[in-house]
């Protein structure tokens, strides 16, 4: 029999179920057919014939309670057939025929190893078209249909399992690479001593948090340490950046997609989702997600599930959501931008991280952690640093934040390097090349200067263009030399450094 071939030589769960029907139909000919999986209340349709062209059932769903021949039929042992004309017919409207036709209809439950799986149904035009060998027929292609309906789910958890391991080795080797990785929250500062006691009492929790803060203040480094501190620690922190990703691929990477979804699609790809499973999910730059995808993510938080792209099966997951943002969402949301409702969904326990200007007195243990940790890669024997070095620092007031100053460390110990010291001395001097000393005064922390004309964003977005100009200016207009500098995607420092400029050119 064909369809007893297909179940051991096909692995394609729609193919093998319509190979069955097909097989059905050639024993048993009916006008209608369908194979439903029950899952929780609701029996969803996975393959389907002869229904109107401009009707695609698969992944409808028909609710128990409200379709009283589907319920009967799970409730009975074997194939029933309905005989009343006067009893709701589920597939009522999906068929070129008045609705008073008066027809056939047999289901048989689809039943492995005593468990219930579904049923399967077949329909005929004609009155009191099948008997009982038809009732006999349909219930063993039923258990064909049940051994598929398993092996395809047995199948996907393997590849579900191989795929959140292959992402899995993928996350750990880029946080091998970066040597920028690792929990480490450093600063004694009272706004850093505030930010490390949230997190002591958040992390362990499995309570969504939405870390907010300027490009450049550690929002990453924040999300590591509260996955360090939650129960899920055994298992590496996913991240995905939204705003590194072209929006055509956001949903792919974000949910996953099966062969053949798309063009390109050569193979079936779980997602970051399923790939965190178990784990914790770092949703960077949340503010960048298109809004035509926020459904989407708001109903995977609110439910637990998600669909691949291109696929109807429901896949379940066990996720922490950690997101983060630099952008004012309440005002995003203002604008029609964002969503409201992820928006409460993703800001369960809201987490500011300080800018650098607001907590100067933590530059010496920044730059003093910097400076260790590069001097084995770039090979000096010792640095050494003054407190007019600091001091100079001090003054400048970091628009692109932490970053920007493992940058000027970073860049100030390569020039020393440079001219062949291996013992480096930084002082003020090294600190005057760094080219810092153009910036405006900080308004004194006794006596706050006027606060500039716009709203924080704008505020926020000009030190950005500031930044992303000077970098470009020191690299001699490179854009790649200055993402580089910057610790920033070119691509992506492109694309932000066009939105943030007056003109939007590239220049």
């Amino acid at each position: 029999m064909r369809a007893a071939i297909e179940l051991t030589s096909r692995h394609d769960r729609e193919a093998v179920l319509d190979t069955i029907l097909g097989e059905l139909e050639r024993l048993v000919p009916f006008d209608m057919a369908t194979v439903m999986r029950l899952e929780g209340t609701d029996l969803r349709v996975l393959a389907g014939r002869g229904f109107r062209r401009d009707v695609d059932l698969r992944g409808m769903c028909f609710k128990r309670g409200q379709n009283p021949r589907l319920d009967r039929a799970l409730l009975a042992r074997g194939t029933v057939r309905f005989v009343d004309p006067n009893e709701a017919d589920p597939f009522d409207g999906f068929a070129d025929v008045p609705l008073d036709h008066v027809h056939s209809c047999m289901v048989a439950p689809m039943r492995l190893s005593g468990e219930l799986l579904g049923v399967i149904t077949a329909d005929a035009l004609e009155p009191a078209h099948f008997n009982e060998t038809h009732e006999e027929v349909i219930e063993l292609f039923g258990a064909l249909a049940a051994v598929a309906i398993r092996n395809a789910d047995l199948i996907s958890e393997l590849e579900a399992a191989r795929s959140r391991l292959q992402g899995e080795v993928t996350t750990l080797a880029e946080e091998t690479r970066d040597v920028s990785g690792g929990t480490q929250l450093v600063g004694a500062s009272d706004v850093m001593r505030a930010l490390r006691d949230e997190i002591g009492m958040v992390g362990p929790t499995d309570t969504t948090v939405l870390i907010l803060g300027e490009t450049g203040t550690g929002k990453e480094l924040v999300a590591r340490a509260l996955h360090a501190a939650s129960t899920r620690w055994q298992r590496p922190l996913i991240r995905f950046d939204a705003s590194a990703l072209a929006p055509a691929l956001i949903e792919s990477q974000l949910f996953g997609h099966v062969k053949g979804a798309f063009t390109g699609a050569v193979s079936s790809r779980a997602g970051k989702f399923e790939v965190a499973d178990g784990s914790t999910l770092f949703l960077d730059e949340v503010g960048e997600l298109p809004l035509d995808l926020q459904p989407r993510l708001l109903r995977a938080l609110q439910e637990h599930e998600i669909e691949r792209v291109g696929d109807h099966h429901v896949r379940r997951f066990d996720v922490r959501i950690i997101a983060a943002t630099n952008r004012d969402l309440q005002a995003e949301v203002r604008a029609g931008r964002f969503r409201a409702d992820l928006f409460h969904r993703l800001a369960v326990y809201p987490l500011q991280v300080s800018p650098l200007r607001v907590r100067i007195e933590d530059i010496a243990a920044l730059v003093d952690h910097f400076a260790r940790k590069l001097t084995s890669r770039l090979q000096l024997e010792s640095v050494r640093i003054e407190p007019t070095f600091l001091d100079e620092l001090s003054r400048y007031s970091w628009p692109g934040n932490v970053r920007e100053l493992q940058n000027t460390v970073e860049r100030a110990l390569v020039r020393a390097r440079s001219r062949g010291r291996k013992v480096v001395r930084l002082d003020a001097d090294a600190a005057r090349g760094l080219g810092l000393g153009g910036d405006p005064p900080r308004p004194s922390a006794n006596r706050p200067g006027p606060l500039p004309t716009g709203t924080l964003r704008d505020q926020t977005e000009l030190f950005q263009r500031e930044l992303m100009e000077r970098a470009i200016a020191e690299e001699d207009g490179s854009l790649a030399r200055a993402a580089r500098l910057l610790g920033e995607d070119p691509s992506n420092f492109l694309r932000r450094l066009r939105r943030l400029r007056p003109d939007g050119r590239r220049r």
